[in-house]
């Protein structure tokens, strides 16, 4: 009985696999690798392409260690002529095994073999650690009536001394010997673990179904589809050699993906585009006009008063409930494309990637500027007109002056059409800004105080070349007719009368300084206090 029922649960076992073992004969894994990438701002296309051989009729065609970061709605497949697709599918392949760099692999053996001897470090402390107890659990000599003579007893002691020594100096060496392998643990761990962070399992598995008019000895495809985990942003290297030549634009990206997929000699592309951005026009309904009273009533033919609702359209702008718009309006970027030069690897570690995308040179106009209120320092500047490109992407430039690393700054036109960049701090010119206490009084007419001021700015060239700076500086705008500002005497200087902004432009030969001074009085009512100027 016992041997009926075995057999009929085998049988129903086979049974049961089948249709798996049939399923898994038609299927034809394809081969296929990476050949380009388009990368949007916040995605990526990626292109495969593979072939293989296919028989006459229907054929099952299994592209596998797919990114799990697919996006199934994207896919997108070609073939070869003759070749018909059914149907595109995704499936999940959970006994698929990534295949491991040999590096990694290297690793992870040496991290095998540090834990076996940390293991045999502990086996060997805990047997010095009962080798001790039973020395000193043996330590009565001669029992309890007999004594133990003078020289015997010298011999004993020495003994015990040479084996605690000895057992001391094994407990020294195998601690400094952990300690070793520890280290090297952590080590090797925090490699692993780099490599981990950075690494999805490749399980999914894109299934096409295709018929075929007759046997193809090498049938090639084309796989196209949609990734998460891929991003890029544009940052700039400023370069100037010196005033005399144009400025150096060098664009690059900061590309980062995290899709599982090794990107190994490919095709870059990179775009502003957002595929997922849908470029819809909106259209515009009718708005109608309705007379509301606080509550709208109509007699019906029997006298009897109803109370009539509001249109929804009223209800919803005017009580707790959110209006919603028929359609919302979109906007679509204007899209900028970079084909990137050669063939480009890029690994899935979640980290920081830079390519080169594009270099150009503006024409500048250089300069020395210096803002005392706010600093002290005088600064080298260059302005330039924009150009497209930096309308579009504006970014984090680094900047290098005579080949030298000077600061960052952020190219961003603000809807203008130039762009003032500063490249690093002139230390020769030297800038003093100070109050001239014998021109500076406060005083109290009737109602109304008064403050006069006197600003006096100290220019230093201590260089041997002559040198222009751009000075500015400000008196204080009244904000009510309350308080009244007099210009006083300001020199050559230029005055922006909305702002109060005065501007100087100063050329300073070898060794020179020179002065500006600008005054300005202040008066106010006398029961009120002004902010600080």
């Amino acid at each position: 009985m016992k041997k009926y029922i075995f057999q009929t649960k085998l049988i129903l076992a086979s049974l049961m696999l089948l249709p798996i073992f049939s399923w898994a004969q038609q299927e034809r894994v394809c081969s296929s690798k990476v050949t380009s990438v388009n990368v949007f701002l916040n995605q990526a296309q990626v292109h495969r392409e593979g072939k293989l051989a296919l028989e006459e009729g229907v054929n099952l065609v299994v592209f596998d260690k797919i990114s799990p970061q697919l996006i199934q709605g994207s896919i997108e497949v070609e073939a070869v002529e003759g070749v018909e697709i059914l149907s595109v599918g995704v499936q999940t392949d959970y006994f698929s095994k990534n295949n491991k760099p040999t590096f990694i692999l290297n690793l992870e053996d040496s991290l095998r073999t540090i834990t076996e001897h940390l293991a045999e470090i502990k086996a060997d402390k805990e047997a010095l650690v009962l080798q001790k107890e039973l020395l000193l659990a043996n330590k009565n000599l001669g029992g309890s009536t007999q004594g133990v003579k003078a020289d015997e007893l010298e011999d004993v002691l020495l003994i015990y001394q040479k084996k605690l020594q000895e057992f001391k100096f094994e407990n020294i060496r195998l601690n400094r010997l952990e300690r070793t392998y520890l280290d090297q643990k952590v080590l090797v761990e925090n490699q692993l673990q780099e490599y981990t962070n950075g690494t999805l399992s490749l399980i999914n598995q894109i299934v096409v179904q295709v018929r075929c008019s007759k046997p193809l000895a090498e049938a090639k495809f084309g796989l196209k589809y949609l990734v998460n985990g891929v991003s890029w942003q544009a940052f700039y290297d400023v370069r100037v050699k010196d005033t005399k030549n144009p400025m150096q634009f060098v664009l690059k990206a900061n590309l980062t993906q995290n899709t599982g997929e090794v990107w190994e000699n490919v095709k870059l592309k990179l775009t502003t585009a957002n595929p997922m951005d849908i470029g819809v026009k909106p259209i515009l309904e009718p708005t109608r006009l309705y007379l509301v009273n606080n509550s709208i009533t109509e007699k019906d033919a029997d006298g009897i008063s109803e109370k009539m609702d509001a249109p929804a359209a009223y209800r919803a702008l005017n009580g707790n409930e959110a209006y919603t718009p028929i359609s919302q309006p979109t906007q679509t970027l204007l899209n900028l494309e970079f084909d990137v030069a050669g063939l480009s690897t890029i690994p899935s570690d979640s980290k920081t990637h830079l390519v080169e995308l594009y270099r150009f040179s503006l024409p500048a106009s250089y300069g020395y500027a210096c803002v005392p209120k706010l600093n002290s320092e005088v600064f080298v500047t260059a302005k330039v007109q924009t150009n497209e490109l930096i309308s579009q992407l504006n970014g984090e430039a680094n900047v290098y002056l005579n080949g030298t690393y000077t600061g960052k700054t952020f190219l961003s036109d603000k809807g203008q059409d130039s762009l003032t960049i500063t490249l690093g701090k002139e230390h020769r010119v030297i800038v003093k800004r100070e109050k001239v206490k014998e021109m500076c009084s406060k005083s109290l007419f009737g109602s109304t105080k008064k403050e006069a001021s006197t600003i006096e700015i100290t220019l230093t060239n201590s260089s041997n070349e002559t040198i222009e700076v751009a000075l500015e500086d400000q008196i204080p705008v009244p904000s009510n007719k309350e308080i009244e500002v007099k210009l006083g005497d300001i020199g050559d200087a230029k005055l922006a009368v909305e702002t109060g902004q005065l501007s100087w432009t100063k050329k300073l030969a070898p060794k020179q300084t020179i002065k500006v001074r600008f005054s300005f009085e202040i008066s106010y009512p006398s029961n009120k206090i002004i902010t600080g100027y």
